[in-house]
């Protein structure tokens, strides 16, 4: 009876064990991300209250210390066209916009068998550019493009999920976050929504 005892003991310390996995020393992600913008706080009108969706690419690199904490280097390109009407001469016009973000901070990861849930806290800079036709040059009626590039302090902070495919291979079906940037216009922060998507490989371990 005890040998039985202890038998179950070990299998159940093991198993224990096993869960506990050891968190890989770098995470190198990369994949599509979409940014809902908060065009009314950006432009500094309610008159820029309108629906924008920038569509483009995530990336980051993850340094873990140890199996919970980590720094986190993150990196985006989000892409997409404003239409509205801009009183040209020619009535409807539209914007193509771009932001560029580079944020560094903590990231927290429970690792926990094929699961990891994660959140983190991103700081860092956003540059935020939109190009449109200017057609008030009398020399070029056929109108002049004109781009305006804004350099803001950024922020993000959220969270997603790793599920594990390999060791060394992970998806990320879901990664959101709170992300905002500081416009030059009013001085107010920009209140976006981005959620990323992609694939996880993992180098070394803690």
């Amino acid at each position: 009876m005890k040998k039985l005892v202890l038998v179950a003991v070990f299998l159940l310390g093991f198993s224990v064990v096993a869960m506990a996995q050891d968190a890989p020393a770098v995470e190198v992600f990369g994949g599509y991300s979409l940014v809902l913008v908060d065009t009314a706080t950006a432009s500094g009108s309610e008159v820029g209250d309108m629906d924008l969706h920038l569509d483009g690419w995530n990336a980051s690199v993850a340094f873990n210390g140890n199996k919970w904490l980590g720094f986190l280097a993150d990196f985006g390109g989000y892409y997409g066209t404003l239409g509205e009407d801009l009183s040209t001469t020619t009535g409807d016009e539209t914007a193509a916009v771009h932001v560029h973000s580079i944020m560094f901070g903590p990231k927290f990861t429970l690792h926990r068998g094929k699961v990891a849930p994660y959140i983190h806290a991103l700081f860092g800079y956003g540059r935020l550019s939109s190009t449109v036709k200017d057609y008030t040059d009398v020399e070029h009626p056929e109108g002049v493009k004109v781009t305006v590039t804004e350099n803001d302090f950024a922020m993000a902070f959220g969270g997603g999920l790793d599920v594990n495919l390999s060791p060394k291979v992970a998806i990320r079906p879901v990664q959101v976050d709170y992300f905002t940037t500081k416009t030059g216009l009013t001085g107010d922060f920009a209140d976006h929504f981005r959620y990323s998507t992609g694939i996880v490989f993992k180098l070394g371990n803690r």
